[in-house]
């Protein structure tokens, strides 16, 4: 018996579960049909909001000790978080084990390109625009995978963080935009899902400082999980690490061909 468990932070919207978490687990199993499929928080915020409305999410580590449980040898966590920050390392890695296969984040060094250009083709900025895309960082340690993004990018695509202490922050994506002469900005989310921190802090306190500075800025408030392209990137990463075993080939075939 074989599982996957798809980690994330998690979201107390409605909306967002089921259009951007739900959907990928769906997806999974439309793919994967022998694996039982799963899903976890890691933010016990999260996960005691949605109990307080009767809505049951495990943890990744309570969500392993049930599926062990219920006679499952094989387990897999994908987690969606986009980086390996304090989330994964704190409530993902500690799984891992000889019957616990953890899969790495997506944006993990070597940073595959085909990340960068799925995201690209999620986000389109007009000939007039530059792109910023705004990740949430760490405010306890910094992530090169933001720097790295960065060089990969080219001098009108801006990699930012929403932490002030982290780095690139709103002062070195101004001065970015600076030297690109940029007057028109997109404002995206470098997020697997949006919700509060696009409503508060990047469709409202990126915004308005841009907007004060004079720049032209339009917003996309849809997390990266909300375009299937990039939750093809996930199926994907699957295969590679299962292989075509428990594979559903005809729905990967229609999926990638979409």
């Amino acid at each position: 018996m074989q599982s996957v468990i798809v980690a994330s932070f998690g979201s107390a919207d409605d909306s967002i579960r089921a259009n951007i978490f739900d959907r990928l687990a769906a997806e999974i199993k439309e793919h994967f049909p022998k694996f039982e499929v799963r899903q976890a928080f890691t933010s016990n915020f999260m996960i005691r909001k949605l109990a307080r409305r009767g809505v049951l999410i495990r943890t990744p580590a309570e969500e392993v000790a049930k599926l062990r449980a219920e006679g499952f040898r094989r387990i897999i966590i994908l987690p969606t978080h986009l980086t390996a920050g304090e989330e994964f390392d704190n409530k993902i890695k500690p799984c891992e084990a000889p019957d616990v296969e953890i899969i790495p984040p997506l944006m993990s060094e070597p940073l595959d390109d085909k990340i960068l250009a799925t995201i690209l083709d999620c986000f389109k900025p007009t000939p007039e625009e530059d792109l910023i895309l705004v990740g949430h960082g760490s405010p306890h340690r910094h992530n090169p995978i933001y720097e790295r993004l960065q060089r990969l990018t080219g001098g009108r695509i801006h990699i930012g963080v929403i932490e002030d202490t982290d780095t690139p922050n709103f002062d070195d994506v101004v001065r970015r935009l600076r030297t690109s002469r940029a007057r028109n900005v997109l404002l995206a989310p470098l997020l697997f899902n949006g919700g509060v921190h696009v409503d508060k802090d990047i469709a409202g306190g990126w915004f308005d400082k841009l907007s004060f500075l004079g720049y032209k800025v339009r917003v996309i408030r849809d997390g990266l999980g909300s375009f299937e392209r990039f939750r093809t990137l996930y199926i994907k990463n699957l295969e590679e690490r299962i292989g075509i075993e428990g594979c559903n080939l005809g729905g990967r075939l229609r999926h990638e061909n979409k």
